[in-house]
C-alpha cells in the first residue's frame, strides 16, 4: 500500500533536504594563506601583509574574508594551547591599527570558487605597537547577505612594530655615510642631531666617546709643506667620569671643547644636537634647549635640561677643493646605541630644535639616519643593527597587573605593553592625572597609582618623553583601571552595595583570587523606612 504524506509534512521535508544541501556548502582556508598563529614583524613605514586564500565548495554562493573584532575566550585568539601562547595575556584581546586595509581579490569562476585576501599595515606614528588581528572565512549569498556558513576555524595573527638602533660596543666601531660631508655649504650654518644611549663602564674608568663626527681625512702636499687640515671638524661627545657622571660636549680642532655639567646618567636615552649659524655662533643642546621644567605637575622633581653656547668658524670638508677627504661617522668608539641622526644644512632655533626632539618624520634635512635599509645607510664597521624602542616612539598600554585599586591611590602596579623604553621621563596617565614611571623592560613599567575621583574606570595610557601619549584610536585598544572606593559601608536593606562586572572582562583567562576586608556592624536590626508622608491634610 502507498501513503501519501500530507501537505505539512511534504513541506516539512523539503525544508529539511535544503538544510541538508546547504549544510553540505562549505568554505575553508587553502594554500598559501599565512599559517595561523604566525608573528609578523614591521617597521616604521615598512609595509607588512598576511595573505589569506578561502575555497568554496559551492558555485552559487559568494566568497569574502572578514576581519574579527571580538575574542572568544578559551578559543581565540588565545584557547590556552602552546600552539597560541602568543596571544597569551595581555595579547588574548583584539586590537587593529587604525591604518591597516583589507583587501580581496576577483572570485575565480570554478566548480569550487576561490578567493584571496590581503590585510596591509604601514605603520604611521602612534601606531608602533603589537597587534592581534583575527579573520575569518564565509559564504555570501547572491544578494549579498551572509550566509553564516564560515570557516571552521578563525586565523589569529600577531605584527609587532619594531624599531632599529645602532649598536656600538668600543674601540673599532663606528658607521660612515659617504658623502654627507659635501652636503654641507661652509658659508652656511649646520645642524646635526641624534639620540644617544651610552652604557655604564663598570671600570670606573673615565672616558671620551664620539657621537656624531664631521671630520677629514686631509693631507695634502703644498709648495709651503704638508697640509694636514683640521681632523675633526664638528663633533658631540660623551665623557663619563670614573664615578659613571657624564656630560656632552662640543668639539672641533678650531674652537676646541665646550662641556655641559657632569649631570647626565648613562643608561638612558638622551637627545644631543649642535646648531651652528652663519655668524659662527653655536649652542650645544640636550635633552631641551635649557629650561628646567618640572617632570610631573606638582611635583618637586625637574628635568635637566642644557644649553651650552659656543662659537667657532669650522665647517665639514665639503671637497669644493676636489680632495673629497671630508667624513661622516657615527659611535666611533663609544659604548652604547644610537638612533635618528639628523643632519641640516642651516642652523635651527630653539624651538625648532625642541619639535626634532619629538618628530618621527622631520623634513628639510640633508640627511635622515634611522638605521633600517634604504638610502643614506650607514657603512658599519663592527657596529650593529639591533631592535630597540627609543623616546620618541609613543608606546601602547595593553594590561595591567592591578586593574582595580582604591580612589586614594598609592597602589603599586605593573602597565604591561609594548615600546617601553629607558627615557629621562616615562610617564602613564591615569584618565589624565599623570605620574612619572619606573622602567622595567620594553613590555613592562612599574608605577603608584595616583588618587582619582571614585567610583569610574579610567584610560590608562603611557609616554616615553613624557609628552606624546597613547593614542587608543590608533592602537585600537584601551586599557581600564577601575577606581573604587577604599571601603563601603552597607546598610543591609534592599540591593545596595557595589559592582564592577566589567573587571571580569579583562580577566578571561586569568587565575583569580578575591578577598576583602569586612567590619559587621553589630546591634539591633536596621528599622524598616519611614513610610511616606501623607498627602492629605
Amino acid at each position: 500500500m502507498v501513503r501519501m504524506l500530507s501537505t505539512t509534512a511534504a513541506i516539512a521535508l523539503f525544508a529539511l533536504t535544503i538544510q541538508a544541501a546547504a549544510a553540505a556548502d562549505t568554505v575553508s582556508w587553502i594554500a598559501g594563506t599565512t599559517a595561523a598563529s604566525s608573528t609578523l614583524r614591521t617597521y616604521m613605514g615598512e609595509e607588512v601583509c598576511i595573505t589569506m586564500n578561502i575555497q568554496s565548495s559551492t558555485s552559487s554562493k559568494g566568497l569574502e574574508v572578514h576581519a574579527v573584532t571580538t575574542e572568544k575566550p578559551g578559543t581565540y585568539p588565545h584557547d590556552g594551547t602552546a600552539a597560541t601562547s602568543v596571544f597569551a595575556y595581555p595579547h588574548d584581546e583584539i586590537n587593529f591599527p587604525s591604518s591597516g586595509v583589507l583587501t580581496q581579490d576577483a572570485i575565480s569562476q570554478t566548480s569550487q570558487p576561490t578567493r584571496g585576501a590581503k590585510y596591509c599595515f604601514s605603520p604611521e606614528p602612534g601606531e608602533e605597537c603589537v597587534y592581534t588581528t583575527c579573520f575569518e572565512g564565509e559564504l555570501i549569498n547572491s544578494d549579498g547577505t551572509k550566509t553564516g556558513i564560515k570557516t571552521s576555524t578563525v586565523n589569529c595573527y600577531r605584527v609587532e612594530v619594531h624599531n632599529s638602533a645602532l649598536k656600538f660596543s668600543g674601540a673599532g666601531h663606528k658607521a660612515e655615510v659617504a658623502g654627507l660631508s659635501n652636503k654641507i655649504t661652509p658659508k652656511d650654518g649646520l645642524t646635526v642631531s641624534a639620540w644617544v644611549y651610552p652604557e655604564c663602564d663598570d671600570s670606573a674608568t673615565a672616558r671620551n666617546e664620539s657621537i656624531v663626527v664631521f671630520g677629514s681625512n686631509r693631507n695634502i702636499v703644498t709648495p709651503y709643506g704638508r697640509d694636514t687640515g683640521l681632523d675633526i671638524r664638528n663633533a658631540i661627545m660623551w665623557q663619563e667620569d670614573a664615578d659613571n657622571r657624564g656630560s656632552f660636549f662640543y668639539y672641533d680642532c678650531y674652537a676646541g671643547a665646550f662641556f655641559t655639567t657632569a649631570r647626565y646618567c648613562c643608561g638612558s636615552w638622551h637627545f644631543v644636537s649642535f646648531s651652528i649659524g652663519e655668524d659662527n655662533k653655536g649652542t650645544l643642546y640636550v635633552d631641551g634647549v635649557g629650561e628646567d621644567k618640572l617632570a610631573v605637575t606638582n611635583s618637586l622633581e625637574k628635568l635637566v635640561t642644557e644649553a651650552v653656547e659656543f662659537k667657532t668658524a669650522s665647517r665639514p670638508d665639503n671637497g669644493l677643493d676636489g680632495d673629497d677627504q671630508g667624513y661622516f661617522r657615527v659611535g666611533e668608539n663609544f659604548k652604547g646605541y644610537v638612533d635618528e641622526v639628523h643632519a641640516y644644512d642651516r642652523s635651527l632655533s630653539g624651538p625648532e630644535v625642541a619639535q626634532l626632539a619629538t618628530n618621527r618624520r622631520p623634513v628639510g634635512t640633508v640627511a635622515s639616519l634611522t638605521m633600517r635599509p634604504g638610502s643614506g645607510t650607514p657603512t658599519l664597521t663592527g657596529a650593529t643593527v639591533v631592535d630597540m624602542p627609543y623616546p620618541v616612539m609613543v608606546p601602547c598600554v595593553m594590561g595591567m597587573s592591578h586593574s582595580v585599586g582604591p580612589s586614594d591611590g598609592s597602589c603599586p602596579t605593573e602597565v604591561f605593553g609594548w615600546g617601553f623604553t629607558d627615557s629621562v621621563n616615562p610617564k602613564v596617565s591615569f584618565g589624565g592625572v599623570e605620574v612619572r614611571a619606573t622602567y622595567l623592560n620594553a613590555t613592562t613599567l612599574s608605577v603608584v597609582t595616583p588618587g582619582h575621583i571614585s567610583p569610574r574606570f579610567v584610560d590608562v595610557l603611557a609616554s616615553n618623553d613624557g609628552v606624546s601619549f597613547t593614542d587608543v584610536k590608533k592602537v585600537g585598544k584601551a586599557t581600564k583601571h577601575l577606581y573604587m572606593e577604599s571601603a563601603l559601608y552597607l546598610t543591609g536593606q534592599g540591593a545596595s552595595g557595589a559592582s564592577a562586572d566589567l573587571v571580569c572582562l579583562d580577566l578571561p583567562t586569568r587565575a583569580v583570587t578575591f578577598g576583602a576586608w569586612v567590619c559587621p556592624k553589630c546591634g539591633p536590626p536596621v528599622p524598616d523606612a519611614p513610610a511616606p508622608p501623607s498627602s492629605g491634610r
